[in-house]
């Protein structure tokens, strides 16, 4: 393990994993509280707990709720690419400074991809999700040529 501390292009991919960790923990903290603001319970035993007295759960989740959801999955659905691929990106061996620009360019691209669907800011949100896939596609490309 004192090896990969040791090595920089590591050291940046980790630290950017843990910022995307995070992130991950803070979208699923928002959409419980969209859920808790609008009372959206789907399920009856969290309107018990969580909503007021007489609270009973919904068929659906309100509209504010279910964009907090898809906002969450969405980081379910893309952010773990990158901890795969960057992880393959720097142990087949990125030069310190490409490590550095994709995964930097990957996180705030990330960040900024749900500040523009928390604030429904399109093509904005569009772009930013583009500026991260590809981050990603060419951390894959490299792997890929790299292990031929």
């Amino acid at each position: 393990m004192e090896t990969l501390l040791a090595n920089p292009a590591f050291e940046t991919y980790a630290f950017c994993s843990a910022i995307l960790a995070f992130k991950m923990l803070f979208s699923a903290i928002y959409a419980g509280t969209r859920r808790s603001k609008y009372q959206g319970f789907v399920n009856q035993e969290d309107a018990t707990v969580f909503g007021p007295s007489g609270a009973t759960a919904l068929p659906q989740d309100p509209p504010e709720v279910a964009h907090a959801l898809r906002i969450q999955r969405n980081d379910i659905e893309n952010i773990p690419i990158f901890f795969a691929v960057g992880l393959l990106f720097v142990l087949t061996g990125a030069s310190p400074w490409g490590a550095w620009f994709f995964c930097w360019t990957y996180t705030l691209a990330r960040i900024a991809h749900t500040f523009f669907y928390t604030n429904h800011m399109q093509p904005h949100r569009a772009v930013a999700f583009v500026v991260g896939s590809t981050a990603i596609a060419l951390m894959a490309l490299r792997v890929f040529w790299t292990t031929l």
